[in-house]
């Protein structure tokens, strides 16, 4: 063993709980974290440190580090006893990830334990899907055939309709609408790929309508200078904020309590699809996913009702 190696394993060995936590937060202060973030990480740490009991860094291993995390999500290893969510350990596990890593970065320690410590995935929020009833109320919100009711209602329609991103939405030019084939060009979706979506014959009534009676109304002398498909009152392009004040107040009127956002529809766009026998892999196709797991993961789909309803589609299943 090289003398340096000594000397670090000496390090690591003589260094208890409080100088390297210790240690720890003036690397944190040095890195410019705020007093609370120091805070915050020296109490998980701390509390980590209690649950060890003797011993300091140098004596934490792997699965310690593991069956700290399982009492986490049980509640054996918290102070009242009830379990943490998912979210909530892998922010301790970051946490002692990084911890760890400073240490041994430093030559205060040996070897990382938590070097092949899992974080645990926190669970994805379901997102809202509305009902047919409440699209309809919702298109009825839009009001009369003013101006700004034919953009707000063909901004609904085409939410709904196509399953744009807001964003994607927000950046449609008059030159992305194909009317001969009835189709919306997505220049640039998400990861900067462009996607053909089919637009249906209500929601392209509801853009036509706009843009014959409605956008001229908002652009007035702009008319030649600006290319977006969706402005403002001012004859500009329109900004997300503005369309979530619509999105918001199109809710209320609709007597709509849950939170309305443009992937809102994006994913009741999808569902309604997958409902009325839309095919997955069209689905991913029109919502500009890369992957096919993307899509069941988006539709809240299991593996398993997957697998089912596929294996039940085949003709061999009913050759016989």
């Amino acid at each position: 063993m090289s003398r340096k190696s000594k000397i670090r394993k000496c390090a690591a060995t003589s260094l208890g709980w409080p100088e390297a936590i210790e240690r720890y937060e003036e690397h944190l202060f040095a890195r410019g974290a705020s007093p609370r973030t120091v805070d915050s990480y020296g109490r998980e740490l701390r509390r980590f440190a209690e649950h060890a009991g003797e011993g300091g860094p140098a004596d934490t291993t792997l699965g310690d580090l593991r069956a700290y995390q399982s009492g986490l999500m049980t509640g054996e290893a918290t102070r009242r006893g009830r379990p943490l969510g998912a979210g909530t350990v892998a922010r301790v596990t970051a946490t002692l990830a990084s911890f760890f890593a400073f240490l041994t970065g430093e030559g205060l320690l040996a070897d990382d334990p938590a070097r092949r410590l899992e974080r645990p995935k926190k669970a994805r929020p379901v997102g809202d899907v509305l009902s047919l009833a409440e699209v309809k109320r919702l298109l009825a919100a839009t009001g009369a055939a003013s101006p700004h009711a034919l953009r707000d209602r063909a901004m609904v329609e085409a939410l709904y309709g196509t399953g744009l991103r807001r964003a994607e939405l927000l950046a449609l030019d008059l030159g992305d609408l194909r009317p001969d084939e009835r189709e919306v060009v997505v220049r640039h979706g998400k990861g900067d790929k462009g996607r053909v979506v089919p637009v249906g014959r209500a929601t392209w009534h509801a853009l036509t309508g706009y843009l014959e009676r409605g956008r001229s109304a908002l652009v007035g002398g702009r008319a030649e200078v600006e290319p977006a498909v969706f402005v403002s009152q001012r004859g500009r392009r329109l900004c997300a904020q503005r369309l979530k004040e619509v999105l918001d107040e199109l809710a209320r009127r609709a007597g709509i309590a849950r939170r309305l956002t443009p992937h809102t529809l994006r994913r009741t766009y999808a569902t309604h699809l997958l409902e009325n026998g839309a095919d997955l892999r069209q689905i991913q196709l029109l919502l500009g996913h890369t992957s096919l797991d993307t899509t069941a993961l988006y539709l809240r789909l299991s593996t398993a009702k997957l697998r089912r309803d596929l294996l039940l589609r085949h003709p061999r299943e009913r050759f016989e």
